[in-house]
Formats: C-alpha cells, sequence, structure tokens
C-alpha cells in the first residue's frame, strides 16, 4: 500500500506471533524516522486534528504513528477507533501498525475497521440481532426487480405516470443500487424534512429522477418492513446501508433510546478516521454523535479532498473542511505534502494541476511521458512496448503492476478486442469485460441469428444472452408486470436454440401467423421494423453493412427505455460503437463473430490464469499504486473542463503511478490538463 518516513533498518517478515515474542516483533521492525510533517502531527495536542494529505503521502503511516504516540503516553489501545471508508484502508492500518513497530498487543487491542463494519455492529447490539449483509449487486437483485412494478403500480394511481424504465429492469439494477447509494450517504431525502413526500415536483427540486425515487421507495419498503406503527424490522443491508440506518436512527425525533444510553457512548479515548475524503452525511452524523458522546476523545482524520469522486455514496469535501467546523468545531489543520509514492517528475505537474504544495521523496525517480495515438491500436502498442522493454517495470514485478485505467469503461471495447487479438492476458477490475456486456450481447445474438451461426455463444454466455436481448426486447413492447415475470421464466427456462427458433421470431413479429405462439408478444411497431431491418441487412454477411445494421438498431434509443441513468444508455451505444471499430480488420460479419465466440472460450481460460495487466475503470482503483500507469484519451473532448468530478478524476488517476506515467491523447484534441505534464 503505502510507506512512510525514512527507512533505518529494513523489516524482517516475522509470521505467526505470539504475546510472549512481541518485544521481538517491535525490535525486528523496520524503524521510521519521522519528517518534520510527521512529527507536528503525532507532537500535536489539539483535541480535534484534521491532516491534509497528497496522495502517496504515507497519511495512513502517520495516523499509526499518532496513534503508536498515545499509546506510549498512557492511552489504552483498546479504547481507541481505528476506523477507514474501505476494506483495503483497514489492511493499510494492519500494515503500518507492523511498519512502524507497534508491539502485536497493542495492534489487537485497538479496534480496526471500516465505518460500515463499526456501525453494523453497534447495530447488531442495538437491535439485538445479526442482519444480513449482502455485498454484490446479484445478492439484492431480486429485491430491486420487486420493487419495479411495485413502484409502477404506485406511480400509476397516485400520480397518473408511467415509469421511464421499461420492462423488467434487469439491466438497470446496478445503476439503480448506485443512485440509492447516493440518496442514502447523502441522507438526502431525510434532509427535506418529515413534510417531504415523493412526487414528480419534488423529484425535480431534489435533482432526481422520479422513476428513481419511485423505485427507491418501493425497494426501502421491502428492506425496512414496518411491524408496527413505532417499529420496523430489518431484512438485510446491502452496502452503506448500515451507516445510513444507524445515523437516521440517532436522528430520529423519538430515538429508541435515551441520552444515557446511547449506542455510541463506547468510553473511547482517541478516534481515526482515514480516508476522511470519502465521508458522506451518513457518516459524519454518526462521526459527530461518535464524538459528542465520547467527550474528551481525540479525534485525527485524515484526507485529500481531490479523491472525492462523483460524490460517491454522497461523499463531500466539505465534511473536511467548513462542516466539520461548523457542526463538530474548529480542528487544528496540518498538511502532509511530501509523496513516498512517485518522484518529481509526478509531483511537480501534479501540484500545478491541483494548485497546492506538493514535495517528493528525491530518491524516488519516476517518468512522465505524453503521447499522441489514433486508434485502440496505437494504445495497444505503448501497451505491449511497456510489457516487453518494461521502461516502467522493475525486472522481478509482475504484469499486474502495468494498469491501464479508462474515464469510462465503454471505451475499453477496442481495445479489449486488439488485446485479445494478441493474446495480451488481462484482468478488468470495475467493469464486465465487453464480451459480456448486455448491449453487446444482445447485438452479437441478433447477427449471429442473421447470418445462421449454429453457436454464436459458448455455453453459461448464451444465458446471459438471452436475458439481455429479452431484456432490451420487452423494454420496448407492451407488456404488464404480470406478463414481464411470466414470459421472463420461459426465456431463462428455453435453450438458446429453442429462443432463436422460435421466441425471437415470435417477439418480432416474423413468424407464419399459423405458428403456434411462444411469448404472446411483439415489440412496438416501429421498433420491431427497425429491429427487422437491422437483421435483413445484416443477413447479407457484407461486414461493410454493420455500420448500417448498428444505424438501424438505434442502440442509445432502445438503452433508454431499459436503464434508469442517461449515462448508461450513453455507455451503451459507446460500446456498440467500440463493436463496430473492432469489426473492420474481418472479411465478414460471420468471421467477426466466429473471433467474438473463439475469445468467449479464451476468456473462460484465462478468467483465474495468473499474471494479467489491469484494465480498471478510474474510480476502482483509488487507495492502490502500480508501477506503471497508462492513462488513454486524455482528449478535450472527453477528459477535461473545470468541473470538480472531472479534475479529480483525473488527478486520482495521474497520482496512482510509482515510477511511470503514460498519458494519451487524440492528435489536435489535447485535454487543458496535459499542459501540466508536457514540460515535463
Amino acid at each position: 500500500m503505502e510507506a512512510g518516513g525514512i527507512t533505518r533498518r529494513q523489516a524482517a517478515s516475522p509470521t505467526n506471533f505470539s504475546n510472549e515474542h512481541e518485544d521481538a516483533f517491535m525490535t525486528m521492525a523496520t524503524q521510521i524516522l519521522k519528517t518534520d510533517e510527521q512529527k507536528a502531527i503525532c507532537d500535536s495536542e489539539h483535541p480535534l486534528l484534521v491532516v491534509e494529505a497528497n496522495a502517496g503521502a504515507a497519511k495512513t503511516t502517520t495516523a499509526a504513528m499518532k496513534i503508536n504516540q498515545l499509546i506510549a503516553e498512557g492511552v489504552d489501545p483498546g479504547r481507541i477507533v481505528a476506523l477507514s471508508f474501505s476494506a483495503p484502508g483497514v489492511q493499510a492500518y494492519r500494515d503500518a501498525f507492523k511498519r512502524i513497530g507497534m508491539s502485536l498487543a497493542a495492534a489487537k487491542a485497538v479496534q480496526v475497521g471500516t465505518f460500515e463494519d463499526f456501525c453494523a455492529s453497534w447495530l447488531m447490539r442495538l437491535e439485538g440481532l445479526e442482519v444480513k449483509r449482502p455485498t454484490r449487486p446479484e445478492e439484492v437483485r431480486a429485491f430491486v426487480l420487486a420493487a419495479i412494478p411495485g413502484a409502477r403500480v404506485w406511480a400509476s394511481d397516485r400520480f397518473n405516470l408511467e415509469l421511464s424504465i421499461e420492462g423488467s429492469g434487469e439491466l438497470a439494477v446496478e445503476g439503480l443500487l448506485y443512485e440509492f447509494g447516493e440518496i442514502k450517504g447523502s441522507m438526502q431525502l431525510l434532509r427535506q424534512g418529515e413534510y417531504f413526500q415523493i412526487s414528480p415536483e419534488c423529484a425535480v427540486e431534489i435533482g432526481r429522477s422520479f422513476t428513481t425515487l419511485a423505485i427507491y421507495r418501493a425497494y426501502e419498503k421491502q428492506r425496512c418492513v414496518s411491524v408496527d406503527a413505532d417499529s420496523e424490522q430489518t431484512k438485510f443491508r446491502y452496502s452503506g446501508d448500515a451507516t445510513y440506518d444507524l445515523a437516521r436512527i440517532l436522528e430520529a425525533d423519538d430515538p429508541c433510546f435515551t441520552w444515557e444510553t446511547n449506542p455510541l457512548r463506547l468510553g473511547l479515548q482517541a478516534v481515526f478516521l482515514d480516508e476522511m475524503h470519502d465521508t458522506n452525511w451518513a457518516m459524519f452524523t454518526v462521526l459527530k454523535q461518535l464524538l459528542q458522546f465520547n467527550q474528551g476523545a481525540s479525534f485525527l482524520g485524515v484526507g485529500d479532498r481531490d479523491q472525492v469522486i462523483h460524490a460517491q455514496h454522497g461523499a463531500d469535501a466539505y465534511f473536511m473542511g467548513e462542516g466539520f467546523d461548523t457542526y463538530i468545531g474548529k480542528p487544528e489543520r496540518l498538511p502532509l505534502t511530501e509523496s513516498y509514492r512517485f518522484g518529481g517528475a509526478i509531483s511537480q505537474p501534479l501540484a500545478g494541476f491541483s494548485a497546492k504544495n506538493y514535495a517528493a521523496n528525491r530518491a524516488h525517480i519516476s517518468r512522465v511521458e505524453v503521447k499522441k495515438t489514433g486508434s485502440a491500436l496505437d494504445v495497444l502498442a505503448l501497451i505491449n512496448h511497456a510489457m516487453t522493454a518494461r521502461p516502467g517495470l522493475q525486472p522481478d514485478s509482475p504484469k499486474s503492476q502495468l494498469a491501464v485505467l479508462l474515464r469510462n469503461p465503454s471505451a475499453s471495447v477496442e481495445l479489449e478486442h486488439a488485446l485479445r487479438e494478441r493474446c495480451i492476458r488481462y484482468q478488468t477490475i470495475d467493469f464486465t469485460t465487453y464480451l459480456e456486456r448486455s448491449e453487446v450481447l444482445f447485438v452479437r445474438l441478433l447477427l449471429g441469428w442473421a447470418v445462421g451461426l449454429q453457436e454464436p455463444f459458448r455455453t453459461g454466455i448464451d444465458a446471459l444472452a438471452k436475458r439481455a436481448t429479452w431484456a432490451f426486447l420487452s423494454a420496448n413492447a407492451s407488456v404488464t408486470a404480470e406478463e414481464q415475470t411470466e414470459k421472463s421464466l420461459k426465456v431463462n427456462g428455453a435453450s438458446l436454440k429453442h429462443f432463436l427458433e422460435y421466441m425471437l421470431p415470435d417477439a418480432l413479429g416474423i413468424n407464419d401467423p399459423r405458428a403456434t405462439r411462444y411469448l404472446y408478444t411483439s415489440v412496438d411497431d416501429a421498433v420491431r421494423r427497425r429491429i427487422c431491418k437491422a437483421i435483413d441487412l445484416a443477413a447479407s454477411d457484407d461486414i461493410h453493412c454493420l455500420a448500417g445494421v448498428f444505424d438501424f438498431l438505434d442502440i442509445g434509443n432502445l438503452a433508454r427505455r431499459v436503464y434508469v441513468k442517461e449515462q448508461e444508455a450513453e455507455d451503451a451505444r459507446a460500446s456498440v460503437t467500440g463493436l463496430l471499430k473492432a469489426s473492420e480488420k474481418y472479411v465478414s460479419i460471420s468471421q467477426f463473430m466466429r473471433s467474438l465466440m473463439a475469445h468467449d472460450y479464451e476468456a473462460r481460460a484465462a478468467r483465474f490464469a495468473g499474471d494479467r495487466i489491469i484494465l480498471s475503470s478510474i474510480e476502482a482503483v483509488k487507495g492502490l499504486e502500480f508501477e506503471h500507469v497508462i492513462v488513454p484519451d486524455v482528449n478535450a473532448t472527453d477528459f477535461d473542463g473545470d468541473s470538480r468530478d472531472e479534475r479529480n478524476l483525473f488527478y486520482v488517476a495521474a497520482s496512482r503511478a510509482k515510477t511511470m506515467l503514460t498519458l494519451t491523447y487524440r492528435a489536435g484534441h489535447p485535454s487543458s490538463y496535459l499542459r501540466h505534464f508536457e514540460s515535463n
């Protein structure tokens, strides 16, 4: 993760410690001399301390040093809570404890965990039962899908309105859960006051889709079932729900506890919060009461406000600044500017870009290169050079130390296809490989059917392709919620062969009228005609007709009835555009489809393979670092502007690199961000 200070002696790597070996643990650990900035933080006697840390500036190590010093001064380690936003942040604490030479007994006694886990543990004590905590969208998919028909009926009865999402909504689940997380993290609805009611007008006022709010209402009624007028039973808590639930309990007008029995009255002597830049309203509500009901406890929060991306889960740098001052108290603010992740070639342009002091360890040598690229093949050439010449990798470093960070995952399609063509193994983080994206599966199924491929997918992918195709078709058909459930079961239970021979023609109205009906569903006439024209054109098997096929399909508009968020519909359109670019070297549509099928099998074989380069969204690598980072498409049209979100996104991407940072742009369209890096 991260290191800090100046290493005096290399640590040994002992394992399996017991209490009798604590002194040996301390002796063998790396001993670190504090920098002036770290010393100022550790020596500060202010009860409230907020540390503004640059990326790579050893923030967790510094927090560990402060904890160790408090313990040396007599603070009970069992009465210290060290929290972080993410699980990697928790591991960073533990690694830092070992790195600085904290005794094993003390390291075990400090209460270390994520903010979410901390809230879940106190809810369990408060409620007297353990609630399931699913972490993957698949685990709560059924609840989201069940909420959609209920929301549809409620919206129709109450406001005589139709939701903007059609069909089952299966492809919209992850987008909905993301928005639910924002609503809860920001406590957006609760902060409107007790008289706030979900309505089309109120949705506009708070900048939310009425469809999202209606489904959210129905989903929460499933998650938290009313037992009586004064209590409810929580069925499950998805990511972020424990913090939200505890925050709303603490803020309730008539809470289920008294001042004396407040669940946060823990007798703590110190509270530490790493990754403070990810704090949202729900977290801040809990933190505020945690400090209020543990009077005399000191506080240290560490974060980098330039790493707040897209306000994930409602994160807001406000809580490191004015919000903290207003609701908790005026802290002492101290900096951590010196980076131990990279050298001056990266820190200096980052300083100019972020308009803040940014020093670097002189012993660390880094490089920056800005490259003009015209296509995904140019980016592929850079990746190949990075793997073979290894200008940014240590001789013994794995390929996973090379990371390609994408502004939008939909931009990966052409690049992924090129990587597979060259047999370069990669791992995607935070997004599905292009072969299995819903819009790509839908297009592949239609094209494979049009050119008569008997086996357009490998086993396993065919089930996903059926569901994706039905999701796009049913979202553009007149189907009631009850019919949707029945027909989805039919589609899921059918073989791909049966689906292609009978169900798909039936849905598109191209069966012989005398034939047996299978779905009794026809896609809306205008959409049906366009899809049929696309299929007829693709049947020519002429690769040059593919652009016309995609024009007829008009995936962007089809997707707008499938997804709630406009960005998801745009991503679907961009994915299909990338698929068109990837097809240019093939002589026929069938040859292109067979190449994708071959890649299906290769992807399956390589899924659990060892060393691979990383393809990731930028959001997913916060807190991580790589020796060589490549950021493609830093273009004026794709990645630019004064938006705080955009600037922070680029800052996070550029600050992940340790040894080498490669930034690419399209000829004639460089982002204004690059001016800070081109002179280095």
